[in-house]
C-alpha cells in the first residue's frame, strides 16, 4: 500500500537537479503559491461557514432547524466535480442564468466569470464545509452548559461567551475539520480542472495525459506529497494536544433567541447555502435531463446516450467499486487483527500511506510500476481496482480495527475453551460482532471508489468507461444533457452516504474528487 508513495518519492528525489532547478523557476513556485492560496482560503471559508451553520442549527431557535440539520450535510452526496460542472452550466458564459434573463427580459446582462480562483474557492467551500459543520455540531452537543452559565452569571455578553468560552472548547474539532479541508483541497483535481485554476494536481495530470513525461510529474508529486505530509503531521500534533470537555450535566444547552428579524436573516442565509451547494446542482441536473429527453438531439437516443450505454457505465462503476471494497477489507483483516490483538501498529501506519496521496499520484506510481514490472496488468480493470484499494485502504483498516476493538478477547478465549477451533471461533463469535463495522467500511470504500475521477481517467482500460468518466467527458465538451443522466445516477447511488453520516459524527474525507 505504501508502494506508490515510495516510488513517487524515489523518482522525484532521484531526478536530475537541473530539472528541479528549471521546474522551480518555471512551474514550482507558481503552482506552490496557487495551491497554498487556495488551500488557505478554502480552509478559512469552510471553518467560518461550518461553525456558523453548526451554531445556528444547534444553539439557536432557527425555524426549521431539525430539517436544516440533515440537509446541510446532504451536499456530501454530490461529488464536488459535479457541483463545479453544474455551477459552470448555470453561471458560465451563455449559461442558463444569462439565457434565462435574455429570454424573460430581452436584455443582455454581464455575469461575472466563475472560472479561476474565486469560482474554485466558492465550489470547494460548498463541498467541504459539511466536514467542519458535522464536527462542530457534535462538539456543541457535548459542551457542558454549566460553563456558559458560569460566564453568564459573571455578566458576560452573548458574544463574549461565544468567543471566550464556546469557541475555545470547539478548538479540537475545528482543528480536525480545518486540516481535513486543507488535505482535501491539496488533493482535489475535478474542481480546479473544471474551473481552470492550475494547482499541483492539474499540472501532474497534464504531464501524464499530454506528454506522459513522468520525470517532471514525479518532481511535482514529491512537492505535493511534502505539503500533504506536513498538514497530516500538524493534524496529529493538534489532535493529540487538544483538550476535550464532556458534559457533566445532562441538561440541554439553552437556545439563543435570534428575534424576529434575526430568524428571517438566519433562515435566508441557510437557504442561500443550501441553494448553492444542493438545490442548484440537483436542479440543473434535472433541467438538462428533461432537456435531453424532451428535445433530443439527432445523435441522442436517451438523454444524450443510449440506455444500454448508461447501464454499461453504471455496471462498470459498480463492479470496480465493489471489487475494490471487498479486496480492501480482505487485505485489511490480518493487519487490523495484528494491530488490535497484539498492539503492533507499525505495519498499520505504513499500510495507510495511500491516505496521504491524491488519486492522480497513485495513478502515476502505479502506471510506472505496472508498465515496468507487471505489463500484463497495465491498463486493465485490475490496475484500476488496485488503485482504488490503495487509495481507500485506510478506511478498511479503520473500520476493521474499530469492529475488532469491540470484541472482548475473553469471549474468544471462552469459545476456544469449549473446544471450538480458530476458524469456528472466527465464524461464530468474532465475525458476527464485527459485521456492522465491516459493512460500514465496505460501503464507505464503495462510495468513494464509485466517485473517484483522476485515477479512473488515467488508468481505465480502453472501452471501460464509468459514470464519472462519461459525465466528465460530456461536460468538458459542453454536452450537459449527455452528462445529466450519469450525474443523477451517480448521486442516487451515493445516497447511502447520508446513512453513514447519521451513524457516526466524524465524516470520512473523499480525496481526489
Amino acid at each position: 500500500m505504501a508502494l506508490p508513495l515510495i516510488v513517487t518519492l524515489w523518482r522525484g528525489l532521484s531526478a536530475d537537479p537541473s530539472l528541479w532547478e528549471a521546474l522551480w523557476h518555471a512551474r514550482l513556485f507558481p503552482l506552490l503559491s496557487n495551491t497554498l492560496a487556495l488551500a488557505g482560503a478554502v480552509t478559512a471559508g469552510a471553518l467560518v461557514l461550518g461553525v456558523l451553520l453548526a451554531w445556528l442549527v444547534e444553539r439557536t431557535d432557527l425555524p426549521g432547524r431539525k430539517l436544516f440539520g440533515p440537509l446541510l450535510v446532504a451536499t456530501l452526496v454530490i461529488p464536488c466535480y459535479l457541483i463545479a460542472i453544474w455551477h459552470i452550466s448555470f453561471w458560465g458564459p451563455r449559461g442558463l442564468l444569462e439565457r434565462a434573463i435574455e429570454t424573460l427580459f430581452g436584455v443582455s446582462v454581464f455575469v461575472p466569470t466563475i472560472y479561476g480562483f474565486v469560482g474554485a474557492w466558492l465550489i470547494l467551500v460548498m463541498a467541504t464545509y459539511p466536514y467542519v459543520y458535522t464536527l462542530a455540531r457534535a462538539a456543541l452537543r457535548s459542551l457542558d452548559p454549566q460553563l456558559e452559565e458560569a460566564a453568564r452569571s459573571l455578566g458576560a455578553h452573548k458574544l463574549t461567551i461565544f468567543f471566550r468560552v464556546t469557541l475555545p472548547l470547539l478548538a479540537p474539532a475545528l482543528a480536525a475539520g480545518g486540516l481535513l479541508t486543507a488535505v482535501y483541497v491539496l488533493s482535489d483535481y475535478g474542481v480546479v480542472a473544471a474551473l481552470r485554476y492550475e494547482t499541483f494536481t492539474t499540472a501532474i495530470y497534464k504531464q501524464l495525459a499530454g506528454r506522459y513525461d513522468q520525470a517532471p510529474a514525479a518532481i511535482l508529486s514529491t512537492v505535493l506529497i511534502a505539503l500533504t505530509v506536513i498538514v497530516l503531521i500538524i493534524q496529529q500534533r493538534l489532535w493529540g494536544r487538544g483538550r476535550h470537555y464532556y458534559k457533566a450535566s445532562r441538561r440541554p444547552l439553552p437556545l439563543v433567541h435570534l428575534g424576529r428579524w434575526g430568524r428571517v436573516l438566519a433562515s435566508g442565509f441557510v437557504g442561500i447555502v443550501l441553494f448553492l451547494g444542493l438545490i442548484l446542482p440537483v436542479g440543473v441536473s434535472l433541467y438538462w435531463l428533461l432537456d435531453g429527453w424532451l428535445f433530443p438531439k439527432p445523435s441522442a437516443v436517451l438523454w444524450g446516450t443510449s440506455l444500454a450505454d448508461l447501464l454499461r457505465y453504471a455496471g462498470n462503476s459498480l463492479f470496480s467499486a465493489a471489487a475494490a471494497a471487498t479486496l480492501a477489507l480482505f487485505l485489511a483483516w490480518p493487519i487490523a487483527y495484528r494491530a488490535v490483538r497484539y498492539e503492533r501498529r507499525g505495519l498499520t501506519r505504513l499500510a495507510q500511506a495511500g491516505q496521504a496521496l491524491p488519486g492522480v499520484l497513485i495513478a502515476l506510481a502505479l502506471a510506472f510500476v505496472l508498465h515496468r514490472f507487471v505489463p500484463a496488468l497495465y491498463f486493465t480493470v485490475w490496475a484500476l481496482i488496485l488503485a482504488y484499494v490503495i487509495r481507500f485502504f485506510s478506511h478498511a483498516l479503520q473500520a476493521t480495527e474499530s469492529g475488532l476493538a469491540r470484541v472482548p478477547v475473553r469471549l474468544e478465549e471462552a469459545a476456544r475453551s469449549l473446544g471450538h477451533s480458530t476458524i469456528s471461533v472466527w465464524r461464530r463469535v468474532t465475525f458476527p460482532l464485527v459485521v456492522p463495522s465491516v459493512a460500514a467500511g465496505w460501503t464507505l470504500i464503495f462510495l468513494n471508489a464509485l466517485r473517484e475521477l483522476p485515477a479512473t481517467l488515467l488508468l481505465r482500460p480502453p472501452g471501460f468507461d464509468t459514470l464519472p468518466v462519461r459525465l466528465w467527458i460530456a461536460a468538458g465538451e459542453g454536452f450537459y444533457a449527455q452528462a445529466a443522466a450519469p450525474a443523477l445516477l451517480l448521486i442516487l447511488l451515493s445516497l447511502p452516504m447520508l446513512y453513514l453520516l447519521r451513524v457516526g459524527d466524524r465524516p470520512e474525507i473523499r480525496h481526489g474528487d
